[in-house]
């Protein structure tokens, strides 16, 4: 709660009938008491392989990502979440990506680090480089924390910078 800069010791800091916890489980801006709804987004900075996401104003995270090499790049722009899946099988790439939110038709997305068919897990070294096939991995449980958070819908924007 101190992201959202509340009072620790009331429980509904802007007196709405509503405890803050609540408010913010379910997208509401704690601090007003007009029912406004808090937008999810996620940003997503190729330059600094840095992934953080955000409900409205309030940053509530950032983890180290893997994304895209030049020669199988990812793409930038303003996307949503359009898929999800627990464990998805990549034929093209002949791994399961666990915690997979695909932004761009299936084709593309964000994703706990890959595992090879033997079992074997992609590094975690490979955070903060570019390695993936296009995709952006994430490690083991922060890819899941956002599988969590993040909806069907919730806008995804990838920048160069």
């Amino acid at each position: 709660m101190q992201i959202f800069k509340t009072d620790p010791t009331l429980s509904d800091t802007d007196g709405d009938g509503y405890t803050d916890g609540d408010e913010v489980a379910h997208n509401y801006d704690p601090l007003s008491e007009s029912e406004i709804k808090l937008i999810k987004k996620i940003t997503i900075s190729l330059k600094e392989q840095k992934l953080t996401y955000y409900l409205g104003p309030y940053q509530l995270g950032t983890f180290p990502i893997s994304s895209g090499t030049a020669k199988n790049p990812t793409p930038t722009g303003s996307f949503k979440i359009d898929k999800k899946g627990q464990k998805v099988w990549s034929k093209a790439a002949g791994l399961w990506m666990p915690w997979w939110l695909s932004f761009k038709g299936g084709v593309y997305a964000i994703h706990e680090l890959p595992i090879w068919p033997n079992g074997k897990r992609e590094g975690s070294n490979h955070l903060g480089k570019p390695v993936s096939h296009g995709c952006v991995r994430l490690g083991v449980g922060p890819a899941k924390l956002l599988y969590d958070w993040a909806s069907l819908g919730t806008p995804v924007v990838i920048t160069k910078n």
